[in-house]
C-alpha cells in the first residue's frame, strides 16, 4: 500500500506540469492577429470577432518549440486573440 501512495505522489506532479508547458504571447491587428507559444503542448488560436461576426478558430496543433500561428481573420474587426490549450 505504501508503494501505491508513493506512485500516486509521483504521478500527480507530472500531470500538473504538462498543463503549464506553454508560454504564449498574442497580438491583435485590424481584422487578424497571431499567437506565439514556446514550450510543448496542444493548442489553437481563437479570433474573437466584433459585430455579428462569429468567432473563428485555427486547427489544433501540437508543438514542442517556439511556434507562431496566425489567427483566422474576422470579417469586420478583431477584438482579441486567445490561445486555447487542450
Amino acid at each position: 500500500m505504501l508503494g501505491a501512495i508513493a506512485l500516486l505522489g509521483v504521478s500527480v506532479p507530472s500531470a500538473s506540469a504538462g498543463q503549464q508547458a506553454l508560454s504564449c504571447n498574442t497580438s491583435v491587428g485590424d481584422t487578424g492577429g497571431w499567437a506565439e507559444c514556446t514550450g510543448s503542448g496542444t493548442w489553437r488560436v481563437r479570433s474573437v470577432c466584433s459585430w455579428n461576426d462569429t468567432d473563428k478558430y485555427t486547427q489544433w496543433i501540437t508543438t514542442n518549440k517556439k511556434t507562431r500561428v496566425y489567427a483566422t481573420d474576422c470579417y469586420f474587426n478583431i477584438v482579441d486573440v486567445v490561445v486555447q490549450m487542450k
